[in-house]
């Protein structure tokens, strides 16, 4: 029987390894084309990037999902890592984005929306006036970065181009030994939602659980936007 690899991480190299020029199925509201050979080389600057700005193995991430590649490459540099996937998602008031913000001690938001930045002003007051990578708040004391998958230019926030830009200056070994530590047993994706009657569940996907024999990067699309909703 072949071997599955056991994390999304070892997934991906494996399908590099087979044929980098292997176009990837891309989210359906998007026209660009690309093959796992350039997501893979994008995901690992990125993670190098984040690497630079403090986020490893464990460190909690909430992303809302976009149906965009950036979204996907950042997602897939996360699993490079070992960071915590926390989904964010429109449908969610202002109070229970505060609550995952704080109870979970967010270290980074990544976002896509114009509309989301506007809430971020609301939720975190006054972060244009911190230096990317230092954002220091009263409310969030773990939080430090915002990092946009757009091309939104603004004092306080990361472009993914910015990180993979950051990443350029150092070589592959920090994340070649972050991507060995992860177990199939650590939580990758950690998905916070409340029901109509505003009851608080969670549910966990291991790094073990990402990957089985009918794995596609489509289909992680399509559980990635399943959280955005």
């Amino acid at each position: 029987m072949e071997h599955i690899p056991v994390t999304l991480a070892g997934f991906i190299e494996k399908k590099v390894f087979e044929n980098p020029e292997e176009v990837i199925s891309t989210f359906k509201d998007e026209i660009n084309v690309f093959n796992i050979g350039e997501l893979n080389e994008k995901a690992t600057l990125l993670a190098k990037g984040l690497l630079y700005n403090n986020v490893s193995k464990n460190t909690p991430i909430a992303l809302m999902l976009a149906g965009t590649t950036n979204c996907l490459t950042v997602v897939l540099a996360m699993a490079k890592i070992g960071a915590l996937l926390i989904p964010l998602n429109a449908n969610m008031n202002d109070g229970q984005i505060v609550s995952i913000l704080r109870d979970e001690k967010i270290h980074t938001i990544g976002f896509y929306a114009d509309d989301f930045l506007a809430r971020l002003n609301k939720i975190i007051p006054n972060f244009e006036e911190n230096e990317r990578g230092y954002l220091r708040s009263d409310s969030y004391p773990y939080l430090r970065n915002l990092v946009t998958f757009g091309s939104i230019k603004k004092r306080g926030i990361f472009t993914t181009r910015e990180l993979m830009l950051l990443g350029m200056h150092s070589d592959d070994t920090e994340v070649e030994l972050m991507s060995e530590a992860i177990s199939p047993d650590d939580t990758f994706i950690k998905h916070i939602h409340w029901d109509s009657k505003n009851k608080k569940y969670t549910r966990e996907i291991k790094h073990g659980e990402m990957i089985t024999s009918n794995f596609t990067i489509a289909a992680l699309q399509n559980l990635l936007l399943s959280f955005r909703d």
